[in-house]
């Protein structure tokens, strides 16, 4: 498995500290809410310029629609606390979604989920992040991945960067 340094970049050494979550553990219907609120909240953080931000209820939906097979969605948890989601579709190793709650970013959590896809993907895996996310750009840039070309999104048809981590090859 890939793990971090002190620069930030995965390498071959230890992995991020799980400790900045006391529990990962796979969705139920039940979580539904929580990571409904959280990922409204984690977005609007991240987009701060846009306008208005969707009503609760779309995005109940989409957690609904979006973060059940066959994509794998795991939930991190501080004190029992939902504080951060990936949703992982593993046969196509694409990563749809991660998120973690404004309050605790920059404590290591973001790396552990990203570390926990490098593990469940051993042998790469892709996601798109939004062009205007910068902060997100260079966080998974500090994780290992390179970016590889611009398109639009399918729906929203906002602009947005494929991300790739492959392992290292051994020397």
């Amino acid at each position: 498995m890939q793990g971090w340094r002190d620069t930030g970049r995965m390498d071959s050494s230890t992995p991020p500290d799980l400790a900045a979550l006391s529990r990962v553990r796979p969705a139920t219907a039940a979580d539904a809410p929580a990571l409904a609120a959280l990922w409204r909240r984690a977005w609007a953080s991240a987009n701060p310029s846009v306008a208005g931000v969707a009503p609760l209820a779309h995005w109940l939906t989409r957690v609904q629609a979006e973060f059940g097979p066959p994509c794998l969605t795991l939930v991190g948890e501080q004190g029992g606390t939902t504080v951060a989601f990936l949703v992982l579709e593993m046969q196509a190793s694409h990563l749809h979604q991660l998120f973690v709650d404004p309050g605790v970013q920059g404590g290591g959590i973001g790396a552990a989920l990203v570390a926990r896809v490098c593990t469940l993907c051993p042998q790469g895996w892709s996601l798109h992040v939004a062009s205007s996310n910068l902060r997100a750009r260079r966080f998974y840039t500090r994780c290992g991945l390179q970016e590889h070309g611009h398109d639009r999104h399918p729906t929203t048809g906002r602009e947005r960067v494929l991300c790739r981590w492959q392992p290292r090859a051994e020397p």
